[in-house]
């Protein structure tokens, strides 16, 4: 890793903003040049460092990947940011959005990926913790809510499951985070379930559904 970047970014500028209060908190963490700019949190558990320690060190190999491919020269331009979803006294749960913009193309990409934590244990939590999904259950999974990035009801007839091909491109991700309730929802990046310009779509699971599942996949 470059000298000069640690993974507590220690000469960055740091701006602190708490999310929750007491004993648990993530604060927010920037740094920026020539054409990158990075948000990131660091975890604070202040009665359990050692899960503390086992998240931010999980955060930082995600976070350090992208200032790495940067400085490498992997990308012409990018931006990193995240998104508390979801915390209550056990678990954590994030977004953490990476956009790169190559040199000559026609616009960049954002990966999304959800990152959810028990907070007793600093355990990064598989989507099957909460739901177990098959990937026999595609059909029953794209019938439920879909949502983009400003809250709208996207319909099933703008993704690619308009056809048998594009259907069949479809997979059933392990790709979640938490929403305010709690409940698992599945995220799927740009060209994963739609084309380019819907953006990051989310697939809702009501608790029926989370029940329904975890009966049938026992």
């Amino acid at each position: 890793m470059n000298k000069h970047f640690i993974p507590c970014f220690a000469l960055a500028a740091l701006l602190l903003f708490p999310y929750g209060t007491g004993e648990s908190r993530v604060t927010e963490q920037k740094m920026s040049g020539l054409n990158y700019a990075m948000s990131y949190p660091e975890v604070i558990l202040e009665d359990n460092r050692k899960a503390q320690e086992r998240i931010n060190k999980d955060l930082s190999r995600v976070t350090s990947g992208f200032y790495k491919d940067f400085k490498k020269g992997k990308f012409f331009e990018g931006r990193f940011s995240y998104k508390v979803r979801f915390e209550d006294d056990r678990y954590l749960s994030l977004t953490v959005a990476d956009y790169r913009f190559q040199a000559g193309a026609a616009h960049g990409y954002t990966m999304t990926r959800g990152y959810t934590y028990d907070k007793t244990t600093g355990r990064r939590l598989p989507l099957r913790h909460f739901v177990k999904i098959c990937p026999s259950d595609k059909r029953l999974v794209l019938q439920q809510p879909i949502y983009n990035v400003q809250d709208k009801r996207v319909p099933l007839n703008e993704t690619f499951a308009t056809d048998l091909a594009g259907y069949r491109m479809i997979k059933v991700t392990d790709n979640y985070c938490l929403n305010a309730k709690g409940n698992p929802v599945l995220i799927y990046p740009p060209y994963e379930l739609a084309c380019y310009a819907m953006g990051t779509l989310y697939i809702h699971l009501s608790p029926e559904m989370i029940d329904y599942f975890n009966r049938k996949n026992q």
